[in-house]
């Protein structure tokens, strides 16, 4: 490790990869969520195009009611995947936020510390240049 490194850039990048990992996550998310609405509007489309006849056989009035009673059921279960995948999205969103405050985090740690460092060598060179001007002087004082 480099003298003056910041001891916590492993951590660092552990909480960038972490961030990125979350990122990923809420793409995917977003993704289900989106294929889940394609869903929904298949199956209200099927159920919307069978529609009960006006004239025909009991037979086929009650097959065609049951084919729509399955459509109505494929239609609430799509639903309700619909709405467990938004609150997947919700959930990946937050751990992305705090993902995010983590890395965010540690980036102001090594800011301090990148700044305490800058602010340590100035002062160390401010007091070897008073070093040289004091030894300086007190040559020429001598001589």
């Amino acid at each position: 490790m480099a003298k003056n490194g910041f001891r916590l850039g492993a951590v660092l990048r552990a909480r960038k990869a972490q961030e990125d990992m979350a990122k990923a996550a809420v793409v995917r998310a977003r993704e289900e969520a989106g294929a889940a609405v394609q869903r929904i509007r298949a199956r209200e489309r099927d159920l919307d195009g069978r529609p009960v006849p006006r004239a025909a056989t009991a037979a086929a009035y009650a097959a065609t009611l049951t084919a729509r009673q399955a459509l109505a059921g494929e239609l609430a279960a799509a639903i309700g995947l619909a709405k467990l995948a938004d609150e997947t999205v919700e959930a990946r969103m937050n751990e992305l936020i705090d993902a995010a405050v983590q890395r965010r985090t540690m980036e102001k740690l090594q800011e301090r510390h990148d700044l305490t460092r800058k602010r340590t060598e100035a002062a160390a060179a401010e007091k070897a240049v008073d070093d040289l001007t004091t030894s300086a002087s007190f040559r020429e004082d001598r001589q």
